[in-house]
C-alpha cells in the first residue's frame, strides 16, 4: 500500500511523512533524499560543475543508480538507508549545497524516469508513505490516499530559515522567502514533473498547525 505526501518547499511534508510512517507502521520514503543523493553522486565522484546538473549524462545516471554499487533498504525503524559502495551516505546529503544540487537534476527527465522506476522497484515489497513534488501526481497516481500539504509563504520561509539554521546557516527570513519563491516558481513550472495538486488529494493547509496535529488530521481521513 502507497500514501503519498505532495506540496511545496517547507510544507512539512517530510516530516509528516516520517511521522505518520511512524504511527501505521509503514516504511517512509522520501523522493527528495533520492535526488539529493543522485546530485551527491555525480558531484563527488563523478566531477560534476552547477551548470552542467541540469543536464546529466543517461550513462552516468545508470553507472551511479546500478545496484551493483547503489542500494536503497529500510532499518527496522522504517529510516531509509541509501548505500553506495558499500557506504550509508544519508548524514552526507543534509549540506544547503546538496539540496540546491539536487532541484536542478530534478528538471531532467532521465533522472525523473530513473528514480521513479527506483521507487516503484521499493513500493513492490514495502508499504510506504511517500513524500515528494510529484509523488501523488506521477509516480503513484493510484496511491490509496493521497495528501497535499501546504502554507503560507511566510509560514514556509520561517520553518526554512529555521531549518537551515541547525544545519548551520543563518539566513535572514526575506532571505528565506526569496529562497522558497525561487524554488516555488522552478518546481510550478518545469516542463517535467511539475508540482501540482493530485488528482483526488486531501489538501491541508498547515499554516496554523503543529506537526503533530497536521499528522492527526491526514491520520483522522485516513479512518473515515
Amino acid at each position: 500500500m502507497v500514501i503519498t505526501i505532495d506540496g511545496p518547499i517547507a510544507s512539512g511534508k517530510s516530516t509528516a511523512a516520517r511521522l505518520l510512517a511512524q504511527r501505521i507502521g509503514f516504511y517512509h520514503l522520501s523522493s527528495g533524499m533520492l535526488f539529493r543523493t543522485l546530485a551527491y553522486l555525480l558531484v563527488k565522484y563523478a566531477g560534476y560543475k552547477e551548470e552542467k546538473l541540469s543536464m546529466p549524462a543517461q550513462k552516468d545516471i545508470e553507472y551511479y543508480l546500478n545496484p551493483a554499487r547503489f542500494i536503497c533498504s529500510f532499518d527496522d525503524t522504517g529510516k531509509l538507508h541509501v548505500m553506495f559502495k558499500e557506504e550509508n551516505i544519508v548524514p552526507l546529503l543534509k549540506q544547503k549545497q546538496i539540496d540546491h544540487y539536487a532541484s536542478l537534476i530534478a528538471t531532467d527527465a532521465h533522472v525523473r524516469q530513473a528514480l521513479l522506476k527506483l521507487q516503484h522497484s521499493l513500493a513492490q515489497s514495502n508499504n510506504l508513505v511517500v513524500d515528494g513534488r510529484d509523488s501523488g501526481s506521477i509516480v503513484f497516481p493510484n496511491a490509496a490516499i493521497k495528501f497535499f500539504l501546504t502554507a503560507s509563504i511566510e509560514v514556509r520561509a520561517l520553518r526554512w530559515q529555521q531549518k537551515h539554521k541547525k544545519l548551520g546557516y543563518d539566513l535572514s527570513l526575506q532571505e528565506a522567502i526569496n529562497q522558497i519563491e525561487s524554488r516555488d516558481d522552478r518546481d510550478k513550472n518545469r516542463k517535467i514533473s511539475p508540482l501540482v495538486i493530485p488528482n483526488g488529494a486531501i489538501v491541508i493547509d498547515n499554516s496554523d498547525y503543529s506537526i503533530q496535529e497536521t499528522v492527526d488530521i491526514m491520520e483522522s481521513f485516513m479512518h473515515r
